[in-house]
């Protein structure tokens, strides 16, 4: 009897047993069936997307290839023509060109105000050794001139903005040229109307631009002429907040010809702060306005 009753219990336990099995199995199947067409449901899903994907990228290429062109023909467009919208704007104007340091080369600065009918006097370079007192000091000796009382460096900004303005050169220019100070191209040997100066440097200057630049612009305002700060869109140190704060216009992208139209514009009668640094107030003067109402404006 008690063997039979084994035998029972045994059965039972084998049949849910195999039944268990056959459940897990068929779940298995079922699950795997189910995971093989999710995964394919995703495979295609992703080969969807890849193909509008590169559709996309390939309508973008064709758009970035047009606007290319486009930029290409507006760039010889603005080449062709930019001379002609600044031409005879300066006629008769006199400029003397100052470059406060040698950091970055100004050379198609005189360009493009010759093309607007001025003249460029001179271009004078100012080198790092202006600021080297003893230097100076060495010089003013040899010329007999006073140096007490005085910052030697303020000093000579002042008397070479003299100097460049009257026309009028001097021993101590001929001794600051020799000396490797100055660089002078063309000759101080007319008076100008109007004072370029030409900023920017690799790196921070807050003691020459207020012994340098500071004192040639306000040399230049008390002798009564015009002055106008640029410097290049990639200066590493920028002039422009000092010069704005030296009540002076401004560009500064001289290197593009938006900036070059710009300087033009503004030594015509429209003074402001032009650009494309945060410093700016405009990209270029507004020719809607007359040089009588954009005096008036500002």
């Amino acid at each position: 009897m008690i063997p039979n009753m084994k035998f029972y219990v045994i059965s039972i336990v084998a049949i849910f047993a195999a039944l268990g099995i056959g459940i897990y199995i068929g779940f298995a199947l079922d699950t795997q069936s189910f995971v093989l067409d999710q995964r394919e449901d995703i495979v295609q899903k992703l080969e969807e997307r890849f193909d509008y994907l590169k559709a996309e990228n390939q309508d973008l290429k064709l758009e970035l290839k047009e606007l290319e062109l486009e930029n290409e023909n507006c760039k010889t467009y603005i080449d062709s023509t930019y001379e002609e919208l600044v031409k005879d704007r300066l006629s008769n104007i006199k400029v003397g060109v100052i470059e406060t340091i040698d950091d970055y080369m100004y050379s198609g600065v005189g360009q493009i105000l010759e093309a607007a009918g001025g003249t460029v006097v001179n271009v004078v370079t100012i080198n790092e050794n202006i600021m080297d007192e003893d230097v100076l000091l060495k010089i003013y000796e040899e010329l007999d001139m006073p140096t007490e009382n005085s910052n030697l460096v303020s000093k000579t900004s002042s008397e070479l903005t003299k100097s460049i303005l009257d026309g009028e050169s001097s021993d101590l220019i001929k001794k600051l040229e020799e000396n490797h100070i100055i660089d002078i191209v063309g000759l101080i040997n007319e008076p100008v109307d109007y004072i370029v100066i030409a900023g920017g440097s690799v790196k921070e200057n807050a003691d020459r631009i207020s012994l340098v630049d500071k004192i040639i612009v306000d040399t230049t305002k008390n002798m009564g002429k015009n002055i106008i700060g640029i410097e290049k869109s990639k200066a590493n140190y920028s002039y422009i907040d000092a010069y704005k704060s030296f009540r002076i216009s401004t560009v500064d992208n001289i290197d593009m010809i938006m900036g070059k139209v710009s300087l033009i514009l503004a030594m015509e009668g429209r003074p402001g702060h032009y650009g494309i640094k945060a410093t700016a107030e405009n990209i270029i003067p507004n020719l809607k306005l007359s040089l009588v109402d954009y005096s008036k404006g500002r």
